[in-house]
């Protein structure tokens, strides 16, 4: 019974020390820890909408998903050089993409008015939506807090969230992909709290190569 009560104690201080781990390492990207939300899984049905892009025209993911797969990518903002350089990287291959009959939609909480910007300089030809509420990102279980520490290092670069996002709330998004089927069905994510890491075209291409 002793060695059993040893067992269970070693184990708990291993867990804790785990957990104390990766809470460190989640506050280090911006995260209030009690506020992240998981995500939508694999084998889950995608959350529909109806919203608007830069250019305030409707974005159906119904209507998208008759035509083909979707390609939902959650980005934090135009103030993100991580996500910058994704979206970059998908420009230049979105030919690729849309060849294999796929459609991509980027989705953010910041300000339509920066996305159309963003669009104009970086020579996008996708749609970027402004998640004005968060109801998007809430339907994919994607959002966290912002901790005061992260914000205190964004705004010495001039990045104040509650002015840049629509909702006027330091809120954003884990810079998750989902690949959604035609039947609605979600068959590949990337959710990784890390947002210097994200799904590449490579492996996009390959899931829909698959299908």
């Amino acid at each position: 019974m002793k060695n059993l009560s040893t067992i269970i104690l070693i184990l708990f201080l291993s867990s804790s020390s785990i957990f104390g781990q990766e809470k460190e390492i989640l506050e280090k990207y911006g995260i209030t820890v009690n506020t992240l939300q998981e995500g939508l899984k694999e084998g889950e049905k995608a959350y529909t909408f109806k919203a608007k892009d830069q250019n305030s025209q409707q974005f159906d993911l119904k209507k998208a998903l008759k035509k083909g797969p979707v390609v939902l990518n959650f980005y934090r903002g135009s103030w993100c050089p991580y996500c910058t350089k994704h979206l970059m990287n998908v420009r230049d291959s979105l030919s690729m993409i849309e060849a294999a009959g796929a459609t991509f939609i980027a989705v953010t909480p910041e300000l339509a008015e920066n996305n159309l910007e963003l669009v104009k300089k970086k020579g996008f030809t996708f749609d970027i939506i402004e998640d004005s509420q968060l109801k998007i990102m809430n339907g994919y279980k994607v959002t966290f807090d912002v901790n005061e520490g992260y914000q205190t290092m964004l705004k010495k670069y001039e990045r104040d969230l509650t002015k840049i996002n629509a909702i006027k709330r330091a809120t954003l998004p884990i810079p998750a992909t989902y690949i959604i089927n035609q039947d609605g069905t979600i068959i590949k994510r990337h959710y990784d709290p890390n947002y210097k890491v994200r799904m590449s075209v490579k492996e996009t291409l390959g899931v829909l190569e698959s299908i």
